[in-house]
Formats: C-alpha cells, sequence, structure tokens
C-alpha cells in the first residue's frame, strides 16, 4: 500500500534552529541522506522517527507533519475578551505561528481585515480545527500584535507594504489581556500603557515580574496623553477626575484590565473616592469611548486624545504616558517580528505618524533590553 504523502516543515524548522542536515541526523539516528529524502518528502519518516525529529526540533509531530490536502490545521485558539460578551466573535480568525505552534484569534463579524482561516469545528475549547485561507508559507510571515493603540494598526498596514517577507495583524485588546496573550505565546508582541505621573510603576517592572525567567524586550511606540473625551466645549465643565463622582453623570466605562481604566481609579484614589461607583455604558476600547461620547449615550470617558481629536470633541489631559511594545528576545530575532520592529524607523511610518494628531513618535524604536532574572 502507497504511503500518503506528507506535508512537512522539518526544513524550515531546522533552519530556524541553525542546524546541518548532518547535525541533525546525528540527534535523530538516521544518514544525512534520510534527512535530505524526508525534507523533500520523498520517505515518510516511521512513528519513532517522527518522535525523534519533533523533540530534536523542538516542535510537535503535528506541527512538523500533516497529510497533503488535509482539510486544516489545529491551532490553539485565544480566549475571549472579558467581559464576555462585550464584543461579538464570528468564526474569521488571524492565524500566527508562535514557538512552532499556530495561534488563532476570533475576529469580529465587522472587522474590516482579511481573515486567514475560518474555524472548522473545536469551537468554544482551547483548540480548534481551522481551515486556511492562504498557504502556510504566507501565514507563517504573520506577526500577531495585541494592543489598545490605533497606531498599531498603521504600524502593521506598514509592514506589509514595505516588506515581503512579513505581515502584521493588529488585534485590538487591553493592556492587561495583552500581557496574558503574549505569556500564553497566543501573540508575538504585546501593547501596553501605564499613566507615568506618580503611578510609582513602570513597564520594566511589571515585564520583570510577568517573565522573570525571559530575556525581554521594551520597545516605544509612541507617547500620548490621556484624559477626559468631552462634547465640543466641554458644557459640563468637567475637570478632573472627581467631576466624574457629580451624581447622575454618564461615563463611558472601561474594563479592568484597561490602562484608561488604572489611570481613573488611581486618579479617584487620590480624591479618596477610589471605591466610588461609577455609572454608564461600556466601552471595549478608545475609539469606542470617543462614539458613546459622540453620539451621546456617554457624558465623558477616559481615552486617548488622538481619538477625541479625530472625532472633533473636547479633550482634557489627565496624564502623559509612554506605549511600548514587549516582545520576548527570542522572538525578536524571528524575521517576521524583526521586519516589525524595523518598520518603527520607516520613513513612511514616522511621516505618517507625525500627521497623525496626539502622538509623539520621537522615541519610536527605542529600545530598553531586560534580561532574565
Amino acid at each position: 500500500m502507497t504511503e500518503p504523502r506528507l506535508d512537512n516543515s522539518v526544513r524550515r524548522r531546522r533552519e530556524e534552529l541553525s542546524l546541518s542536515q548532518q547535525a541533525l541526523a546525528e540527534l535523530v539516528g538516521v544518514s544525512r541522506q534520510a534527512v535530505i529524502a524526508i525534507e523533500q518528502g520523498r520517505q515518510v519518516p516511521s512513528t519513532a522517527l517522527g518522535l525523534r525529529l519533533a523533540q530534536a526540533l523542538r516542535s510537535s509531530v503535528e506541527r512538523l507533519f500533516s497529510l497533503a490536502g488535509s482539510e486544516g490545521v489545529m491551532a490553539r485558539l485565544a480566549p475571549a475578551p472579558e467581559p464576555a460578551g462585550l464584543q461579538v466573535r464570528g468564526d474569521r480568525v488571524a492565524l500566527g505561528e508562535i514557538d512552532g505552534r499556530w495561534s488563532a484569534h476570533r475576529l469580529p463579524p465587522d472587522a474590516p481585515v482579511a481573515a486567514d482561516g475560518i474555524v472548522a469545528g473545536g469551537a468554544g475549547s482551547r483548540t480548534a480545527l481551522i481551515r486556511p485561507l492562504a498557504d502556510a508559507s504566507y501565514l507563517r510571515r504573520n506577526v500577531l500584535v495585541a494592543g489598545c493603540a490605533p497606531l498599531l494598526g498603521t504600524l502593521a498596514q506598514r509592514v506589509g507594504t514595505r516588506f515581503g517577507d512579513a505581515r502584521a495583524t493588529w488585534l485590538a485588546s487591553n493592556s492587561r489581556r495583552s500581557l496574558d496573550l503574549l505569556h500564553a505565546r497566543l501573540v508575538h508582541v504585546a501593547g501596553v500603557h501605564l499613566s507615568e505621573a506618580g503611578s510609582g510603576v513602570d513597564h520594566a517592572a511589571v515585564v520583570r515580574e510577568r517573565f522573570p525567567g525571559e530575556r525581554m524586550l521594551i520597545v516605544n511606540l509612541t507617547r500620548w496623553r490621556q484624559g477626559l473625551v468631552v462634547p465640543p466645549g466641554n458644557p459640563l465643565a468637567l475637570r478632573s477626575a472627581a467631576d466624574l463622582l457629580r451624581p447622575g453623570l454618564r461615563l463611558a466605562r472601561r474594563e479592568a484590565g484597561a490602562g484608561a481604566y488604572k489611570l481613573l481609579r488611581r486618579l479617584l484614589e487620590h480624591e479618596g473616592a477610589d471605591e466610588a461607583p461609577l455609572f454608564g455604558p461600556s466601552a471595549s476600547g478608545h475609539a469606542e469611548v470617543a462614539q458613546l461620547v459622540r453620539c451621546g449615550a456617554a457624558d465623558v470617558g477616559v481615552a486617548i486624545e488622538s481619538v477625541a481629536l479625530a472625532a472633533g470633541l473636547g479633550f482634557v489631559p489627565l496624564a502623559e504616558e509612554r506605549f511600548d511594545l514587549v516582545v520576548p528576545a527570542a522572538l525578536a530575532e524571528t524575521a517576521p517580528v524583526a521586519r516589525l520592529l524595523e518598520a518603527l524607523d520607516d520613513p513612511g511610518f514616522r511621516t505618517e505618524a507625525a500627521h497623525l494628531p496626539g502622538y509623539d513618535v520621537a522615541l519610536a524604536g527605542h529600545v530598553t533590553t531586560l534580561d532574565a532574572a
């Protein structure tokens, strides 16, 4: 009986690890000619050899080998954002490969981006069968970037425009969830922002605590101001966090993991009202805060200056912050992620960002390296 033809990524993974064919052959106990035959698809390895190859290449058998013409790939499915139901999720997904494993993120049904795949089975579990909508080599170029800065969308598009061997997908997410996704190796890069003035914390301390055993990079994307987004002319004369305690005021509220939420609670704590209840509709990001204020569903919200200016709204600054990209050093050395970081110095990106209101990219690309603790 003829053995089924296998697609395999043995050669790609071997080259990622800078192993020669002879070195791999010695690790798994076969000849160099056998390794060549497997890489070229002329030989199907036995189960034992497949397991030895996976161990030597620090991968899984499923990631190294798949049946040609198979219906899909198994991917780890990123959990839905909290609170559940805040954003309706569909069956379209963005795909990326991290440490030899596929990661899938459901896209909102109205997301104006082309999907990488469709959920074909296993929905609701931690893994799912994904039917790819492009070939694997194209999907492996994708860098998954989680964060709340709208500027990440501009950066992602710049990567795809400038480079032929890399692309990027921006996944809107608050700072806490972005770090959670990075820690679980469900994204390549996490974007975070913490208010600086009087906060007593910085990004380096947070990253060291979260990733103590890894060498990490903190790369600046932008600086911005965060504050109160109000209707034009600020008709309620809102000037500080204390003003948000007025009876009947409707606040566009952010989730607990958002930087805007942390800033507001810190300022209210300074006023001695950190436990004060706040009322109003929920918003899933900076842009939605501005939308709620603009349509009159909320009287005020806390967000970044750029979204207020873009929506023609008023803005009362409360804090200056930096928005940084957090990247494991090992991932930063891979070609797609390195391209993303390189794009921060792209003249086109810097020129465009300089013409977007509310962003300061003077320090974009500045790197702080944190060694493993």
